[in-house]
């Protein structure tokens, strides 16, 4: 075996014992070798327009969120008993999910407007009817506070939003329009459905949320199956609260058009489709379906309330109000307790100077009037500022946002107004403890959320990348 002819090195760095655990020293003129350390990734907004043409992809199913859709699925087609079930599963994923629990600003509120009703119980003359509805509250704020933390991302509330929409299509709309035209089941020419859809005021006002919604699936879908039913569902669902001839939810539709319009960059554009829409509901309405509504105008020509309607529903609701007036009055800091304004309507209906129209167990037809008579002046104004401050700070975010974030800050604007609409058609319908309201807003503020975390997200990528860079931070996305 013959070794090299070159010599080698004197030293420990040439002779091969160098100690391992010490760095060599490099030869002269040789190149050195700078470790550094990488670059932070400035992250990008998600797309606001899904590039996935099918809604349930890229879906995270929690548990939280597939209990959530199971109770949605209930409450709205009533095609299986499956509401608590699903609830109790969604409460259940709710204690295991990593992320801390959110509770948003309107069910703080509520939840205040909840104790205040407690400290009522203690002081109603009808202490089971204030028990009763008590338990009904407290599970409606439960399940708002499992849809807080169940719609967390983007694809969670794109596909919920097609969901609810597709639910209320397929049941109550498809139900409403059956009974109408095909099983001639109406209350004298006004169509409803089944359950709590069986009164055309309330169907009417919920069409305004389900309205809204469609209108936010709208601005986020590109062209495809999903933009093109809600474009559908934007043309029935207006038709449908047309033959329900509520005159409260007329009002409410008439306010939600005005705000949409008056967001609308093209107004003409939108003014001249919405003329269209109006032109061709009208065109296949039965006839007369408007006389209802203007036939208000009888009372100011004839001073007679009951001219109003031949059923004489504005004689009786003229009535109620007056007997809830003077509930109010005669409670006016705790009020009666919450659920107990019937039988307290039949008592005062009974001694007090009014119409026999008015007497029974009624309902005050009005949720301001509702909420007044049942829990006070003071419970009035904790329900009342508990959703309209979380709007406010809705409106305040987008305002923030649309320049970064134009179509999420359009789902934002149509989710709001739809939210107004109702509280205007809650002037004539007792509304104010529904699911469907409070659900709405909690899905308003969720998105609100979603953008808010996208954004922030976004701003310590770039700061981070800034400090590392060691110039300013970077400019916002537009």
């Amino acid at each position: 075996m013959t070794g090299s002819n070159r010599p080698a090195p004197a030293g420990l760095a040439g002779g091969g014992l160098w100690p391992a655990r010490l760095p060599r020293p490099a030869a002269p003129g040789a190149p050195v070798h700078h470790v550094t350390a990488a670059a932070p990734a400035i992250a990008e907004l998600p797309p606001e327009v899904s590039a996935d043409k099918w809604p349930w992809r890229g879906v995270q199913w929690t548990l939280t969120y597939v209990g959530f859709l199971g109770y949605i699925f209930a409450m709205t087609t009533y095609r299986f008993p499956i509401g608590d079930v699903s609830i109790v599963v969604a409460l259940f994923g709710l204690l295991l999910q990593r992320e801390p629990i959110r509770v948003p600003g309107v069910l703080k509120g509520l939840l205040v407007f909840l104790l205040w009703s407690v400290l009522g119980y203690t002081m109603t003359r009808y202490p089971s009817l204030v028990f009763a509805k008590l338990n009904i509250l407290i599970k409606v704020w439960l399940i708002a506070l499992v849809a807080a933390n169940a719609l967390r991302t983007r694809a969670q509330l794109r596909f919920f939003l097609v969901f609810w929409l597709g639910c209320f299509a397929l049941y109550p709309v498809r139900g409403a329009l059956f009974n109408y035209y095909i099983y001639r089941e109406t209350l004298f020419g006004r169509a409803l459905w089944n359950y709590i859809f069986a009164n055309p005021n309330d169907l009417a006002a919920y069409c305004i949320l389900q309205l809204s919604m469609a209108l936010a699936v709208h601005a986020i879908e590109k062209k495809g199956p999903v933009q093109l039913a809600s474009r559908l569902g934007m043309a029935v669902i207006p038709f449908l609260i047309v033959i329900t001839k509520s005159r409260g939810a007329f009002l409410g539709f008439a306010g939600f058009l005005m705000f949409v319009l008056s967001g609308q960059k093209r107004r003409g554009r939108a003014i001249g489709l919405t003329v269209l829409i109006a032109g061709l509901v009208l065109a296949i309405a039965p006839q007369g379906v408007l006389d209802r509504v203007f036939a208000l105008k009888k009372i100011e020509t004839t001073g007679n309330v009951a001219a109003a309607d031949e059923e004489g529903s504005a004689e009786q609701r003229y009535e109620i109000w007056k007997v809830a007036r003077s509930v109010i009055a005669s409670n006016p800091v705790s009020g009666v307790g919450l659920g107990a304004y019937p039988a307290a309507h039949a008592q005062a209906a009974m001694t007090g100077p009014f119409k026999e129209t008015a007497r029974g167990y009624r309902d005050t037809h009005s949720t301001y009037l509702n909420v007044l008579a049942e829990t006070g002046i003071i419970g009035f104004v904790i329900f009342i500022w508990s959703y309209a401050g979380s709007l406010i700070g809705i409106e305040r975010l987008r305002r923030r946002v649309k320049g970064a974030r134009p179509r999420t800050a359009q789902v934002l604007y149509a989710l709001e107004v739809g939210a107004i609409g109702f509280f205007i058609a809650g002037l004539f319908g007792s509304m104010a403890y529904v699911s469907f309201l409070i659900l709405h807003v909690v899905l308003t503020w969720c998105v609100a959320e979603m953008v808010k975390k996208e954004l922030a997200v976004a701003a310590r990528s770039r700061t981070a990348y800034a400090r590392f860079a060691g110039g300013p931070p970077l400019p916002a996305p537009r």
